[in-house]
């Protein structure tokens, strides 16, 4: 193969790139121009105000309404949420999308969601979402090599282009 006399490549490494070749020819891009993958996760964003709440780790007694308070002198569970305690029994957040940081980006989504399948103990709610390489002249190159190699006119797909 071409490959091999140009760079020196194994014939595992090139079978490597062929394959993800056409795995990125043949996946969804989501509406994405040089779609790369990440994995992201819900977390807590603490706020005043937020749509959830969640009883305060550190509960003051005095602070409980009389059924609460009842409750934790019986060392009874408290509900998660109760109109009638004060509002500082409870911490407010909002839930948002954040990236794991520890596993970077794929160049296809079937990778990220593997690696979900095999890491998703680590992680809250963890899913797959497509970012764009969009001002990355480095990354959209490879791109556009990789995805030339299993195309018939030897061009890289639309969204690599």
């Amino acid at each position: 193969m071409i490959l091999k006399k140009m760079f020196n490549i194994s014939e595992e490494n090139q079978k490597f790139l062929i394959e993800l070749s056409q795995k990125m020819n043949e996946q969804d891009n989501r509406a994405t121009q040089y779609p790369l993958f990440e994995v992201r996760q819900k977390v807590k964003n603490y706020c005043i105000g937020g749509n959830n709440s969640e009883r305060t780790e550190d509960i003051d007694v005095d602070d409980l309404c009389p059924e609460c308070k009842k409750l934790y002198n019986n060392n009874k569970e408290l509900p998660d949420y109760c109109d009638n305690c004060y509002s500082c029994c409870f911490n407010t957040f909002d839930w948002k999308d954040e990236i794991v940081d520890d596993c970077g980006v794929f160049f296809t989504a079937e990778a990220a969601q593997k690696h979900i399948d095999e890491n998703h103990y680590h992680y809250n709610e963890p899913f797959v979402f497509a970012t764009g390489s969009w001002r990355n002249p480095e990354m959209q190159k490879v791109m556009q090599i990789i995805s030339s190699l299993t195309t018939e006119d030897g061009k890289p797909r639309d969204c690599y282009k």
